[in-house]
């Protein structure tokens, strides 16, 4: 009897842990893997067959058939006759199969080493439409999405506007398109922000043939900083930006994050939702800046209930959530709304994490975004509640399961200091990530050294059900409408930009695929614990017999 108890129990446990490693196995992390080129920096610029020196501030969207589609600020060193740089739009897919296609420069926006933010996004017509910064200026271009990898395959550049920084880009499930930036405002004579920047808006109806006049969307007189933009299943648009301060102007100090919805594609918005730290918060802050007053004197900066980093997801039920950090704190709230925005409740700190020093870095952001089951997943660069913060900071996964945040998983930690996550999700449960890093954090603190930084792509399985995605169609151009409360009218410039030849006759890159190797390993590992899992049973089989014998 206590052979076959002894058995019993043998072969739950196995079964048992069986099923939770798998459980917990598709939802691990892959090891992430390097997408973009070598660069100056990793190795001496004579052993390049590229010139590269830089790659970073990444974004990227999903295909219809799973691919991943990521985009990122490159550029090229040239002879300071040459400018100095060429600045560039590089991109690079991953196949349904999880092969990598090799690294494309689709784009030379311009020279100099201006910062060419972007935005990338999947449109119901089955093309790539993408939004970036060009010099100063705001560049719209699209391509189908299977053909993205081929340079002359993208439309020309279509001004959107002469100048701005910050850019996000959605498109709805009728086939509009919806653009905002960041752009600063001479009239602004706010002393705390003088000539800092609004958040503007304009949408096209015809696939990007055309746009509407521009739309003045935060009408603060203070700055705006890292819009970011998603649309639900109802066709509504939401939006959330930080207010206070504006980086590129180096004006303000950072105090809400800011909440907007248009239920009529864009034509107009629902007053503005503002997000700040919960009065708890607040007094915790106060009486610490009590006892540091003792001791050091009045401490400047931010608003005490001041935040930032605010990010943004919906779920199936239209319902947004938003993440944000205290400014005067190094804590991460989330808050959502159960009727669509239109309410909100209270929010809440996020347990298990930290965020970053704000002094290290003033230019990051959070992802999130939401599973086929609803759960809301956030993608952050901080500190677990058990790491050495002298160490660099991990980029962590947390999941908020409807009631509570489930324990953190760390993607990478290591000597590189990991920023601005992108996360998108496939079918509702297939995860991936794109992200860069630093080689180290403060430039100047390294004179002898140069700095590098590098793009990476990590992907998770989740153990839910898929929820595929809209059926792609073409849509019907719709005469423009004129905006509700339109302010000056940007004419909609056709402006080609040509690559020069020496990268539109470049040989494609080569990079090991290093993803054959970690494939292997995991297949490895998966059959060492079969086998294991089958001698334990075998095993437990003999001694049960022997005893009966």
């Amino acid at each position: 009897m206590k052979a076959r108890l002894l058995l019993f129990v043998g072969v739950c446990s196995i079964l048992t842990f069986g099923s939770l490693t798998s459980s917990y196995g598709q939802a691990l992390w892959s090891k992430p893997i390097e997408i973009s080129p070598l660069q100056y920096g990793q190795v001496p610029i004579d052993q390049l067959e590229r010139r590269y020196g830089w790659s970073w501030l990444p974004d990227m969207t999903l295909g219809p058939d799973g691919s991943v589609h990521a985009v990122w600020y490159g550029g090229l060193i040239v002879d300071q006759s040459e400018g100095g740089t060429i600045d560039l739009l590089m991109y690079r897919r991953r196949n349904a199969d999880g092969s990598w296609e090799p690294v494309r420069e689709l784009i030379a926006p311009g020279v100099g080493g201006y910062t060419v933010r972007t935005s990338i996004t999947l449109g119901r017509d089955g093309n790539l439409h993408v939004l970036y910064r060009a010099g100063t200026r705001i560049i719209y271009s699209q391509a189908p999405w299977n053909e993205a990898i081929k340079p002359q395959a993208w439309s020309d550049g279509q001004l959107i506007s002469d100048t701005g920084y910050y850019v996000a880009l959605a498109a709805d499930q009728t086939g509009r398109l919806h653009a905002f930036w960041s752009d600063g405002v001479i009239e602004n004579t706010n002393p705390r922000c003088y000539g800092c920047g609004e958040l503007f808006y304009r949408r096209s109806t015809d696939n990007g043939a055309t746009w509407s006049p521009v739309v003045n969307l935060s009408q603060s007189d203070d700055g705006e900083n890292r819009p970011q933009v998603r649309v639900d299943n109802f066709n509504r648009i939401h939006i959330v930006w930080d207010e206070g301060a504006d980086w590129y102007a180096g004006q303000g100090q950072p105090h809400y994050g800011v909440y907007r919805r248009s239920d009529d594609g864009g034509l107009t918005w629902t007053d503005p939702v503002k997000f700040s730290l919960p009065s708890t918060a607040v007094q915790a802050i106060r009486q610490q800046l009590a006892n540091d007053l003792r001791a050091n004197g009045d401490p400047n900066g931010p608003p005490l209930e001041a935040v930032q980093q605010t990010a943004l997801a919906v779920d199936a039920s239209g319902n947004p959530s938003v993440v944000y950090r205290g400014v005067r704190n190094d804590r991460v709230y989330f808050q959502r709304s159960l009727d669509g925005g239109n309410t909100w409740l209270p929010a809440t700190e996020i347990p298990y994490v930290r965020a970053r020093n704000i002094n290290d870095n003033n230019l990051d952001y959070y992802s999130l975004a939401a599973d086929s089951a609803n759960n809301i997943h956030l993608l952050m660069v901080g500190f677990t509640g058990v790491t050495n913060i002298d160490a660099p900071p991990a980029l962590i996964h947390l999941t908020f399961d409807g009631t509570r945040w489930l324990p953190p998983r760390i993607i990478m930690q290591n000597e590189r200091y990991p920023e601005l996550p992108r996360l998108a999700i496939y079918n509702g449960n297939q995860l991936h990530a794109v992200w860069f890093t630093r080689s180290h954090l403060f430039e100047a603190n390294r004179p002898g050294e140069r700095p590098f930084y590098q793009i990476w792509y990590s992907t998770a399985q989740l153990n839910l059900p898929a929820r595929p995605g809209l059926p792609l169609f073409t849509p019907t151009p719709v005469p423009p409408t004129s905006t509700a409360g339109a302010s000056v009218a940007v004419a909609p410039t056709v402006t080609p930009i040509a690559l020069p030849d020496e990268i539109r006759n470049a040989p494609a890159l080569q990079e090991p695929i290093r993803w054959e190797a970690y494939g292997l390993q995991a297949i490895g590992m998966a059959l060492a614990l079969t086998l294991m899992s089958i001698g334990i049973i075998g095993g437990l089989i003999v001694v049960v017999r022997r005893r009966q014998q």
